[in-house]
């Protein structure tokens, strides 16, 4: 069995590990990590408040 290689590959390169291999960040400047992370939390608790309601317009509509 062999990988298939894509044609853009030199053959005889080293291949390059892709930076999520190497734990860079994933997207952006360093000085942006905060925001995203800020971003992401934020958009989590969106998310759990979201769920919470929908749950409890659930109950409701039960009883």
């Amino acid at each position: 069995m062999s990988a298939a290689v894509p044609e853009s590959e030199i053959a005889g390169t080293q291949r390059k590990k892709h930076r999520h291999d190497l734990g860079h960040e994933d997207h952006g400047p360093v000085l942006a990590v905060r925001t995203t992370k800020a971003i992401q939390i934020l958009l989590g608790m969106w998310i759990a408040a979201t769920m919470l309601l929908v749950l409890v317009a659930l109950i409701d509509s039960a009883t």
